[in-house]
């Protein structure tokens, strides 16, 4: 453990001085441009998490539009090299950032790897979508972006906490090459979102203003490829919970799913306190087993917990997750693992969720 520790130390100072190097020397080379990313924040009338990253050389990413736009039907080459573009980036480590909103100036520094996650004091911000600006400034150079962020009612019933990976998007995220397929060759427009899934998160967040929180162990650069397959598909706009893959303080490669999933819907709900959350993922990685142990936490905060099970589950795996929801619901929140939206539309309208005329509509677009 203790020289694993050692490594993983010397791996961070390796790569932060090939960093700086690179930075340094692009610098040199008259490449001056910095840009920011913004990424969609959310917080209370109160103070709101404004993220966002800090890069050299890049255009700014277009923000999803409001409405799907049709576009021509790009080549596989370049498909390849968009999404390859959006991890070949050069990020400005500690670069200096100001975050301007309603409560004034905020300064702070992106970390080692360019990233913007800063608490903002915006006393009585009404509830609803706001955006606020984040401001970079590197040798004399100054950019800025404009960092939408959801204000939570606090009245809203609850919150929509759900997974991304095989929950909504079939990503092939336990499937390496096809992982690797869907990721880097297959166009947004064509991914495919489970049946009935856009429908059911539809009508569930119409109960009084819910808020849907999108979490996902893919990285922050597929940030706006995701944040357009939420647009197109027609799925509740909402902040996306990301992380980082690489190198850091919690490993080499990223933070493991169950310590990423657990600390941000941890923070969901110090965040809102009043608020309560209905949780949806997936038997595909550790969703059952990470829900299960918030709504055993708290299990005054959770609504209900939906797991779907993925293709090809098998029966030990099966048996294993229904062995789990068992427990759960014995102890007082409602857990199923379900094959598709509708069994989540129904079993969500018989406890009030949602209207149960909106079970028609989810079992239609479920093929039912």
């Amino acid at each position: 453990m203790r020289a694993s520790a050692v490594t993983l130390r010397v791996v961070l100072a390796v790569e932060d001085a090939l960093q700086a190097t690179l930075v340094g020397l692009l610098g040199l080379l008259g490449r001056h441009r910095v840009t920011v990313l913004p990424f969609v924040g959310h917080g209370s009338p109160e103070r709101v998490h404004v993220r966002a990253r800090v890069v050299l050389g890049t255009r700014a990413l277009p923000a999803p539009e409001p409405e799907p736009v049709p576009r021509p039907r790009p080549t596989t080459w370049r498909t390849l090299r968009a999404s390859l573009g959006r991890f070949l980036t050069v990020e400005l480590p500690r670069c200096p950032v100001a975050v301007i909103g309603p409560g004034g100036r905020t300064a702070a520094r992106a970390d080692r790897e360019g990233y913007i996650d800063v608490l903002v004091e915006v006393p009585g911000l009404a509830p609803g979508w706001h955006e606020l600006t984040v401001a970079a400034t590197w040798r004399g150079h100054t950019a800025q972006a404009p960092a939408p962020v959801l204000v939570v009612d606090p009245a809203a019933p609850y919150a929509l906490v759900s997974d991304v990976d095989d929950t909504v998007i079939e990503t092939g995220v336990t499937r390496g090459l096809q992982l690797l397929r869907i990721t880097l060759l297959t166009e947004v427009s064509d991914r495919v979102p489970l049946p009935g899934s856009a429908e059911l998160y539809r009508a569930l967040a119409r109960a009084g203003g819910t808020p849907v929180f999108y979490l996902s162990t893919s990285p922050w650069n597929l940030h706006d490829l995701l944040a357009r397959f939420i647009t197109l598909r027609g799925f509740p706009r909402g902040p996306l919970l990301l992380t980082d893959w690489g190198p850091g303080r919690a490993g080499f490669l990223r933070i493991a799913a169950e310590q990423h999933k657990r600390t941000l819907i941890r923070q969901v709900l110090g965040d809102h306190p009043g608020l309560h959350v209905v949780l949806v993922g997936d038997t595909g990685q550790l969703d059952p087993e990470i829900y299960a142990a918030v709504a055993t936490e708290s299990p005054d905060r959770v609504r209900a917990v939906y797991v779907r099970r993925t293709a090809g589950i098998s029966a030990a795996r099966a048996a294993e997750v229904d062995a789990l929801a068992a427990r759960v619901s014995a102890a007082g929140v409602p857990m199923l693992a379900v094959d598709d939206s509708t069994r989540i539309a129904e079993h969500a309208a018989s406890i009030g969720l949602l209207d149960p005329a909106a079970v028609a509509a989810v079992r239609a677009a479920d093929g039912g």
